[in-house]
């Protein structure tokens, strides 16, 4: 009995030291589980330091991942239920993405929203730019069937929405019509299990065919993508992302058949980028079936960067993206770098709320007119001490430096750009190669309102 009661002692002991062997101490972690950074040193957040120590124990103890997995394994195998932080059964073995079916209610945020979309397609059109805005369902919006008993998932928002698109004259593609079609000819644009989140490589290759048709209709010579140009086949996953929870699923995979040939990537470290979304590629496609067609700049969210980019870059001989959300309300910045010829603004029907879009910055936009629809606009006389001039690999940054304030400023060099207000004057950010071939003809023009 003593020798029990030792190796009872023992075990207890072992159950605790292990964990606090494999103690997380590794500064910014982040967790594979439930993908989100650990909680920090508890000495150095406000708030309740016992509260933040408990957190701090929770997310750092020794072997977390591994009892999150087993314990989210066993209720799956006893009880059908999933416990994952990141996901959610519905019926019939579909998991959707946890989070995504919250009572949504048409807002002044929606308006908000559609105005930006407006102001965003009016600066294209007065700089004869062909413009699109694309708009995405969620998971559930194509199989809401599949949803389980008990979800509040309220689509009844959308409907407004789109009718305040139409109301502003907004050239848009709503890929519900598109992807709903679909299932009903028996195509799965959604897997059933893996990357609940998003569509998969068939949802994505259909949806961004339906945005270059759109835009065809503005723009000549869009190449638009046909599935005979693609490898297609199919992956076998057998885990949900940022989860080692256990599936069997094959998904659909596409390639392009011909490889694009060049990728620049100078840009990301001299471009201003939100903090949270900071993806940006540019890619130059050399195929002759692309040679005539325009130099575009995609605003896109993750729906593209997981799996639609592929398909731009097949479409374009320049295809330049930038991770949307927060960036796109400070669209006449990328507008200026990259003087595109069409532009594609797309987004998932979740993401339109305030953590992705600012409420606040979004009402406070007021994009600079073109100048040729300005009258009484003045010139300004450049002197060189007012200017400064700072040069990075790829990108050049001109502040005006003045006390006063115009309503509008414009900075003419090979193109007119927009300067935007800065403390201290204006100021605009092109690129290198167009600065360095107009720099002895820069002027100031500027509209006092």
């Amino acid at each position: 009995m003593k020798l029990l009661r030792i190796i009872t002692v023992l075990l207890v002991a072992a159950v605790i030291a292990v964990p606090l062997c494999f103690f997380n101490t590794t500064p910014d972690a982040i967790s594979e589980i439930d993908n989100r950074k650990l909680t920090g040193d508890p000495f150095k957040m406000t708030g309740d330091l016992t509260v933040n120590l408990e957190k701090y124990v929770n997310d750092r103890i020794g072997l977390r991942d591994q009892a999150i997995t087993a314990y989210t394994i066993l209720n799956d195998r006893l009880f059908g239920k999933m416990v994952h932080p990141s996901y959610s059964y519905g019926k019939d073995g579909y998991v959707f993405g946890a989070g995504l079916y919250t009572d949504v209610k048409f807002e002044e945020f929606h308006v908000v929203f559609a105005d930006m979309v407006a102001d965003i397609q009016k600066y294209c059109e007065q700089r004869n730019v062909p413009f699109v805005f694309a708009f995405n369902p969620a998971k559930p919006a194509i199989y809401p069937e599949k949803v389980a008993d008990g979800v509040n998932y309220n689509r009844d928002w959308v409907e407004p929405f789109l009718a305040e698109l139409d109301k502003r004259g907004i050239n848009y593609v709503d890929n519900t019509a598109t992807l709903a079609a679909l299932k009903e000819q028996g195509v799965q644009t959604f897997n059933h299990k893996y990357d609940a989140n998003h569509w998969n490589d068939l949802g994505a290759f259909y949806g961004t065919q339906a945005m270059l048709k759109k835009l065809s209709e503005q723009c000549e010579n869009i190449h638009v993508n046909q599935l005979e140009e693609f490898n297609v086949g199919e992956k076998l996953e057998e885990s949900l992302q940022i989860s080692k929870f256990p599936i069997h699923e094959n998904v659909p995979a596409l390639s392009l058949q011909v490889p694009v040939t060049y990728q620049n990537q100078e840009y990301p470290s001299e471009l201003k980028l939100h903090p949270s979304y900071r993806g940006f590629g540019y890619v130059v496609n050399s195929a002759d079936q692309v040679k005539d067609t325009p130099k575009t700049l995609v605003f896109q969210g993750s729906y593209m960067n997981t799996y639609g980019g592929k398909y731009m870059q097949n479409a374009f001989r320049e295809y330049i993206f930038v991770h949307d959300y927060q960036n796109v309300i400070d669209f006449p910045y990328y507008f200026n770098i990259f003087q595109p010829e069409c532009v594609i603004f797309e987004v998932a029907e979740y993401t339109l709320n305030d953590l992705y879009f600012s409420y606040e910055n979004m009402r406070k936009i007021n994009y600079n007119p073109a100048l040729s629809t300005v009258s009484e606009t003045t010139q300004i006389a450049v002197e060189n001490e007012n200017i400064t001039v700072e040069k990075g690999n790829t990108l050049t940054t001109i502040t005006w430096n003045t006390e006063q304030t115009y309503a509008y400023v414009w900075m003419g060099l090979d193109n007119t750009y927009d300067m935007q207000k800065v403390a201290g004057g204006y100021q605009v950010t092109v690129e290198n190669t167009r600065y360095e071939a107009a720099k002895d003809s820069l002027g100031i023009t500027v509209y006092t309102g």
